[in-house]
């Protein structure tokens, strides 16, 4: 059994509009891209995040349809490219991208999501995300490391010489929107929302109606040489309803609880199944189910 969320105090019970929740905090910048957010957007969400825990033992029997030798070399490059790049997000999401992808694995990749809010403004967040196929988006990955860089690029002031002040303007700017948990990084909740916004509209209007939301999944690796992480949550209608017309009150606060739980790396041959499993919620490819029910709960 998971533990309960982690309480979060600053929770605000009622419930307010995007742009009401900006119009309250007119001294604080709350209509900024995710890559800036603080622990002020995640109040504004009601997000808490549950203690991280060890995911349940699953596995997926799935075959490697390459020669054995090639497979062993395979894990060998992953472990090389992985662990020898620790700083390097290019390389860490291209290598779970080729596990999670290869054939026969039922996961076809895409690269960035969009927030929507409203409907004339879309944020790109930088990452890659999966689908059952060509229809069904059920999970995103992104590396810490890309998550920094991006973030770095964001606050650093354009200078077209040396200049102190500037350099020390961005680094404090850059320490504000910094987390002090990186488990806890706003911009991995945005992901989050931003998926279940993907996989809300490839639902079609007939069944949306009928749902009460979806789960969305998303991979996160970061320095930790041991484990991985997978966050999950459901994104609720009327979660989906805020970022659509930010404008509008939602009928009763909607709080967004996010459950952590850690994945380790090794043993790296039994990485590919384990991560299957629990990411598609199957332990053989037969019994993915390549419909919408995977994403959707009423």
């Amino acid at each position: 059994m998971a533990p309960p969320p982690r309480s979060n105090p600053h929770v605000n019970a009622e419930a307010l509009s995007i742009y009401e929740s900006a119009r309250r905090q007119p001294r604080k910048r709350v209509l900024v891209e995710p890559l800036l957010w603080t622990r002020l957007h995640l109040e504004i969400l009601s997000c808490t995040f549950s203690q991280c825990s060890p995911a349940p033992p699953a596995m997926m029997d799935i075959p490697w349809t390459e020669d054995p030798r090639r497979v062993a070399r395979r894990f060998r490059d992953f472990e090389g490219y992985f662990f020898g790049n620790r700083n390097s997000w290019v390389a860490k999401e291209g290598s779970i991208r080729s596990f999670l992808s290869l054939e026969p694995s039922p996961l076809s990749w895409r690269c960035d999501l969009y927030l929507h809010i409203g409907g004339s403004r879309s944020i790109p967040l930088p990452c890659h995300y999966y689908c059952l196929g060509d229809h069904v988006p059920v999970l995103a990955h992104v590396d810490r490391s890309r998550i920094i860089s991006l973030r770095k690029t964001k606050v650093d002031q354009p200078m077209r010489r040396f200049n102190i002040p500037a350099i020390n303007v961005s680094k404090l700017k850059l320490k504000m929107v910094t987390p002090t948990e990186s488990l806890h990084d706003p911009y991995l909740v945005a992901l989050l929302i931003a998926l279940g916004q993907l996989q809300w509209r490839a639902l079609g209007r007939q069944k949306s109606q009928q749902a009460a939301g979806v789960m969305s999944k998303l991979l996160f690796s970061s320095e930790d040489r041991d484990h991985m992480y997978i966050y999950s949550t459901n994104i609720t209608s009327s979660l989906i309803n805020m970022f659509d017309y930010p404008a509008m009150k939602p009928s009763a606060p909607d709080p967004l609880v996010v459950q952590i739980s850690s994945v380790p790396y090794k043993p790296i041959e039994t990485l590919r199944g384990r991560l299957l499993a629990l990411l598609l919620s199957a332990t053989s490819l037969k019994d993915v189910d390549n419909s919408e029910r995977l994403i959707v709960y009423t």
